[in-house]
């Protein structure tokens, strides 16, 4: 079902865009490359406009059909924004509502970008949706349209099926982290493809092998937290702490380090009376979240249920729930994973 479902969302958004009033063709493949090239600018603005990441490049995406419009590949302008009476920069002329419209023809797609958050930030009409969470895409989609920033009545779910379906909080993830180092370990990683989806939001240190995955961190990546009851280095996952295991730790002695039951610490991360942490391995020293702003996840070979609760920081009993599945289910590279409803 849910194949069928992302196979209509494509057949829509994918193949036949309306974009100023020219019929523009493009496959999944070309989204990914579009993500690939222009993910580092949207991340940047995002940090300079506080504009979601996500939001931008989803717009980017429909409004530009992939940067293959006629007004993005000629004029670099990748939102659709016309002249209006204060532009004194370069213009393009394309049939849009009237014949021979005066849009706004930039240098390159990044100034393009920029005037695209200018456009948001300086206008009163949006003021509103500097009010809302940096993260809340789906608010921020929903109130561009109640402000009048798109006629299409399917607007919302446009932008909001792009960012779900390519996993483009992502972005807002990297950007609100506020580390350079992260941006440039994005844009170093291969370009995602539909058979190899877009890499994790958080650069994490994997465990070489080829059977199960255990979800492993250097800390960096992650903000601090605090805990009055440990010595240790507390981070925080989806409003969860956790401490990093050092080699030879056990469960056991995890518990005594952060003053908490033994039971409990297993139970927080799902290990059985036979499993200790690996080095570096996450371990929670609470109860992780019910859910997960990220809401799907797609599975790579090697991940397990487990894997996933402890990478989202997700109980998995609510991971079972969401997906109908139960600690027998058995999961495939590509299967889609819900991390809320």
């Amino acid at each position: 079902m849910k194949q069928i479902i992302h196979t209509a969302f494509l057949l829509i958004i994918g193949c036949f865009i309306l974009v100023n009033q020219s019929v523009a063709q493009y496959t999944e493949q070309d989204i990914y490359a579009y993500i690939d090239q222009y993910k580092s600018v949207a991340i940047a603005k995002m940090q300079e406009h506080h504009i979601p990441a996500s939001i931008t490049m989803a717009q980017g995406i429909l409004e530009s059909a992939c940067g293959m419009s006629r007004l993005s590949s000629e004029g670099n302008n990748h939102f659709g924004i016309k002249c209006h009476e204060n532009w004194e920069g370069d213009t393009i002329l394309i049939d849009d509502d009237e014949l021979q419209e005066c849009f706004r023809k930039y240098e390159n797609a990044s100034d393009s970008y920029n005037d695209h958050s200018l456009f948001l930030k300086n206008r009163k009409r949006y003021a509103n949706l500097f009010e809302l969470d940096m993260t809340d895409y789906e608010a921020w989609a929903r109130t561009l349209k109640a402000d009048g920033y798109a006629t299409n009545p399917k607007y919302p779910e446009l932008l909001i099926g792009l960012i779900e379906r390519y996993h483009l909080a992502q972005l807002d993830t990297i950007a609100m982290l506020g580390d350079s180092a992260l941006a440039q370990i994005l844009a170093s990683r291969p370009a995602a493809t539909p058979e190899s989806p877009a890499a994790p939001a958080v650069p994490v240190q994997q465990t070489p092998t080829t059977e199960k995955k255990v979800f492993t961190a250097l800390g960096s990546e992650y903000p601090m937290g605090s805990s009055p009851f440990t010595y240790r280095k507390v981070f925080e996952n989806n409003k969860t702490y956790f401490v990093i295991a050092k080699k030879d730790d056990t469960y056991e002695s995890i518990a005594g380090d952060v003053q908490v039951s033994a039971a409990n610490i297993r139970a927080f991360n799902d290990a059985d009376s036979t499993m200790q942490p690996m080095e570096n391995e996450i371990v929670y020293i609470e109860a992780k979240a019910k859910n997960n702003p990220d809401k799907i996840h797609i599975v790579v070979a090697g991940e397990t249920l487990r894997y996933i609760s402890q990478r989202y920081g997700v109980q998995l009993q609510y991971i079972f729930k969401y997906n109908n599945l139960n600690e027998k289910s058995i999961i495939h590279p590509g299967d889609q994973i819900l991390l809320r409803h």
